[in-house]
């Protein structure tokens, strides 16, 4: 998810260091000016939900314990393909859940702040960063004062919750940890983003009621009565496989898709820099000739989504949010998983282990980078080996 404009994203690598290096060099300069006026910005740091509801008078349990996950080998070609993103995706940390008296949420990255105001970090991390003062909240030192709310309020926002991806595994999926923890009262309200489509009709299918929504894009700095905070299954792709049968149960039954099976192409469009498949004329011909249809997701209600991947016993797709739609194939579909020369994220593969006996191959192509990295295979695009592609194939009709 790179905001830049297509000519401007092979930049990207290199600007997003440069932007959070300014970030931490700003932020004592953005706390002191906080402090003369309102002094919103948080001026100390919780690690862990545990401590913030320890140093501000909550109460936190905890709602799964960490735990190890074995998946099975990543296939694909070439392989033996370098990961792009090393970090461990086994070791799961445990789930938490906290109660923070006037407790806030702050920004459009949705901080949260206990009411002693420290930033709490495991829930505020912020994309490509690795300390607290390098999140972007401390480049505005004059937020509005938070609006002031009654009762029990749940946080169902996160930073990055306008994308797809973010907003099914990373918000939606903390109401799956909240039925791991019956012993927090459930909240009155939810403070929630319901800007975009595809958030509306996912809290319409989770049966969040309107009258129960503060938006979070109207609201941007709230501070509740009691602030109820779930963590996410993990804060980094690690896609754990509770988290996938959570969505499962959930969603599959709301929408029920019915129909024959599918073959899918998913496409991204012609937007450079950003995954596109440049070949995509050849790829279309390729599978048209095996009776894929291609689809565009950005286009699709959240039903139509689920419906046709519901359906669906092969999919063929580069990498990207709408990928996120494989916790809904049926149990035995394939995917391929299309990516920029020697690049391979782990991501969609992790996802793709929680959906029964759901086979999964990755698609790169040799050469590329010597050292591939997430912020340089999210803004290349990829041209398909058609004779691979066909192999892959072969292998999984």
């Amino acid at each position: 998810m790179v905001r830049l404009p297509p000519r401007l994203r092979p930049l990207f690598p290199y600007l997003k260091p440069a932007y959070v290096t300014t970030t931490r060099l700003v932020a004592p300069v953005g706390v002191r000016l906080s402090r003369r006026r309102g002094g919103w910005l948080p001026v100390g740091v919780a690690p862990t939900l545990e401590r913030a509801a320890a140093d501000s008078g909550g109460r936190c349990v905890t709602a799964r314990p960490a735990e190890r996950i074995e998946r099975p080998a990543m296939r694909g070609y070439p392989a033996g393909t370098a990961l792009a993103d090393r970090r461990d995706g086994e070791r799961v940390e445990r789930v938490a859940v906290a109660e923070l008296p006037r407790g806030r949420v702050l920004g459009p990255h949705r901080a949260v702040i206990t009411g002693t105001g420290e930033l709490v970090q495991d829930v505020s991390w912020y994309f490509g960063t690795r300390r607290p003062r390098e999140h972007p909240l401390f480049l505005n030192p004059f937020p509005a004062a938070p609006l002031q709310l009654d009762g029990r309020v749940g946080v169902l926002a996160a930073r990055g919750d306008g994308n797809y991806y973010h907003f099914l595994m990373d918000v939606l999926t903390r109401l799956g940890v909240l039925e791991q923890a019956p012993d927090v009262a459930p909240p009155q309200r939810w403070y929630v983003p319901q800007r975009l489509r595809f958030q509306r009709e996912l809290l319409d299918l989770f049966a969040i009621d309107v009258a129960q929504r503060i938006d979070a894009d109207l609201h941007p700095h709230v501070r509740a009565e009691t602030l109820v905070v779930a963590g996410p299954p993990a804060m980094v792709e690690k896609n754990p496989p509770w988290a996938v049968r959570f969505l499962r149960s959930r969603l599959l039954p709301a929408v029920a898709p019915a129909g024959g099976a599918r073959r899918l192409y998913v496409t991204r469009g012609s937007a450079a820099n950003n995954r596109a498949v440049v070949n995509e004329p050849d790829v279309l011909a390729l599978l048209r000739d095996r009776g894929f249809e291609s689809i565009d997701p950005g286009a699709l209600s959240v039903r139509e989504q689920i419906g046709a991947f519901g359906c669906a016993d092969l999919v063929v797709s580069p990498h990207g949010a709408a990928l996120t739609n494989l916790v809904f194939v049926p149990p035995g579909a394939g995917v391929v998983e299309l990516f920029p020369a020697g690049c391979v994220l782990p991501d969609f593969w992790r996802l793709a282990c929680g959906v029964p006996g759901l086979r999964y191959r990755y698609l790169s192509a040799p050469g590329g980078p010597r050292r591939p990295t997430r912020a340089g295979t999210i803004v290349r695009d990829i041209r398909v080996d058609l004779d691979a592609l066909t192999a892959m194939l072969d292998e999984l009709a």
